[in-house]
């Protein structure tokens, strides 16, 4: 009976424990567009960043501040274009990294399962 009483007691209280309340704000077409403008804009530089493309941008003669300032006077129109593109450019270079988890937990599921014995001697 005091059990009960005192494990009810318990999740009342851990019920009441949980509840929070939230807090929103309605936000503008405006401000969200400028939002997405802004990340993708830091996505783009980001990716001019990255030492191949910046190898080729100075082999074809385009300093970083000069791409940098082109990134800035970009449309949010063109920062989109641009941005989903960068995954399907060349220097991007995720694929490889895809590949090699792939293949690896792969093996980890085979010599967990019992089928191969790769990392034992």
């Amino acid at each position: 009976m005091i059990r009960s009483m005192i494990t009810n007691v318990l999740v009342a209280l851990a019920m009441i424990a949980m509840v929070m309340p939230a807090q929103g704000q309605l936000v503008s077409t405006g401000d969200a567009l400028a939002l997405d403008a802004g990340n993708l804009a830091t996505r783009v530089e980001a990716y001019l960043l990255r030492d191949g493309v910046a190898a080729e941008l100075a082999e074809l003669g385009v300093s970083h501040e000069m791409a940098m300032a082109r990134v800035a006077d970009m449309s949010a129109a063109e920062l989109e274009q641009i941005a989903g593109r960068i995954d399907q450019m060349p220097a991007a270079g995720d694929g490889i990294i895809v590949v090699l988890g792939v293949v690896f937990l792969v093996l980890i599921i085979l010599e967990l399962v019992g089928v191969t014995n790769v990392f034992r001697r």
